[in-house]
């Protein structure tokens, strides 16, 4: 790889996790209608790293943006879920899109990922507040994360696709 390349790649990366962070924060600001909703937006970087520069790109913007929304809040709750969860989707959609991407459209694979994010993120919160209850709260995150994701996919696919990504995203 050129050192062209290699640079290209890199601003590429910050770029994501720049755009990432913005999303997340003003993504904080909006009203949601249950604790712990949100709609994701942020993920859509993730995707797009995922697809136009790899599965390490995609665990870096997802890593970075924590740790930098974290810094900028000082929140550890917000940070240990979102970490949590996080690096659930990233994993999550990181097999989908690497093994079976010819079974599933990137909007898919995003809904995926929102529902490892939701499962992550509710069994941590159940472990730190010893009540198994809480797993519950899991099934109106799911219906949402459904919807948001598939949403999510959809933009990130469409972001992929103005920026030349070689991925067939017509499915």
């Amino acid at each position: 790889m050129s050192a062209q390349n290699v640079t290209r790649r890199l601003v590429m990366a910050a770029l994501f996790t720049a755009c990432a962070l913005v999303v997340n924060a003003a993504e904080g600001m909006l009203p949601m209608p249950l604790p712990g909703l949100k709609l994701g937006a942020a993920n859509v970087f993730t995707l797009a790293a995922l697809v136009m520069l790899g599965v390490k790109a995609a665990f870096c913007v997802t890593v970075l943006r924590v740790l930098l929304a974290w810094l900028f809040t000082g929140n550890w709750f917000a940070f240990l879920c979102s970490m949590a969860g996080g690096v659930a989707a990233a994993i999550v959609m990181s097999l989908l899109y690497c093994k079976m991407r010819r079974d599933f459209s990137l909007p898919w694979i995003s809904v995926a990922g929102a529902w490892a994010f939701n499962a992550a993120q509710t069994l941590l919160v159940s472990y730190m507040i010893g009540d198994a209850r809480a797993v519950f709260y899991m099934i109106p995150l799911f219906i949402a994360g459904t919807a948001a994701g598939w949403a999510v996919g959809r933009l990130a696919q469409e972001i992929c696709r103005r920026l030349g990504a070689s991925y067939n995203m017509d499915r």
